[in-house]
């Protein structure tokens, strides 16, 4: 994720990541999304991109996905704009390592 900048709020970048989850989802059960160097989420992003995929396939998606490295910012507002997601794995309360890749299939 960290190829969009450290703050995700572009409609633009929200339906490329939207379209890069929706396709991991199709090759895996399970899709890592890392949040590694990113600061903050906009609501815009997270509507177009996790939201699109609620809309489609439920909030069941949330059992499929990964949370990796969100600050706690980041787990907020994923909280915020998602309560259905339940708590957001992968919150820290300092900055770790970068990971290998921004998604990637678990």
């Amino acid at each position: 994720m960290r190829d969009y900048g450290p703050r995700m709020r572009t409609a633009v970048h929200a339906q490329q990541v939207h379209d890069q989850i929706a396709q991991a989802l199709k090759a895996s059960s399970r899709v890592r999304l890392d949040f590694a160097d990113i600061e903050s989420v906009g609501e815009t992003f997270l509507d177009r991109s996790l939201g699109a995929l609620v809309a489609w396939h439920g909030a069941t998606v949330f059992r499929s996905l990964v949370f990796a490295h969100c600050s706690p910012s980041v787990a907020a507002s994923i909280g915020k704009a998602f309560p259905q997601a339940g708590p957001i794995r992968g919150a820290s309360r300092k900055k770790q390592p970068q990971a290998r890749t921004a998604l990637s299939g678990c």
